[in-house]
């Protein structure tokens, strides 16, 4: 009886993508998705830069409509949503006039990627906390101080003065 309930759980936590040790903490979040994505995370490594300059709505335009129907696994998906998430704030929040919509090559790959996960297409807490962290060092324990933010946000006192930062 006790092997079944514990296949059960086990089975559970796997459907669900806990983890018995960290909870709803993704395990080993990644930081690179494949090449094919390579224009997302160029995008949301030089967000900082691009919202300053404000070159990042022009480059969100020109950008093609990718699908995500490469991204094969949790985990991808997961990177894939945080990536997305944080090129949506700063394509939002911009300085300038703000953006009402998102264009299409943004917003229809982050909203097939969002049904997928079962999360909203907006940056969420299981992206920026649950899924938003790397060990400072990869052979060190999981400890609070351990743990280093993938991407984070800087800012001022206004919106408009974002200030992001991936991997």
């Amino acid at each position: 009886m006790e092997t079944n309930s514990r296949e059960t759980l086990q089975a559970d936590f796997d459907t669900f993508d806990i983890s018995e040790e960290l909870g709803f903490v993704l395990e080993e979040p990644l930081t690179h998705l494949p090449d094919y994505y390579r224009v997302w995370l160029d995008l949301a490594n030089n967000l900082t830069h691009l919202i300053e300059s404000r070159k990042l709505r022009d480059l969100v335009h020109n950008m093609p409509v990718l699908s995500p129907d490469l991204l094969s696994n949790h985990r991808e998906l997961r990177l894939a949503h945080l990536t997305l998430g944080f090129i949506s704030m700063g394509y939002v929040w911009q300085e300038g006039q703000h953006a009402p919509i998102l264009p299409k090559a943004l917003a229809w790959p982050y909203w097939l990627v969002s049904r997928r996960l079962g999360l909203p297409p907006i940056l969420t807490y299981a992206d920026s906390v649950l899924a938003n962290w790397k060990l400072r060092d990869p052979t060190g324990s999981f400890l609070f101080v351990t743990l280093f933010p993938l991407a984070f946000i800087r800012h001022r006192s206004t919106p408009d003065h974002l200030r992001l930062k991936m991997f």
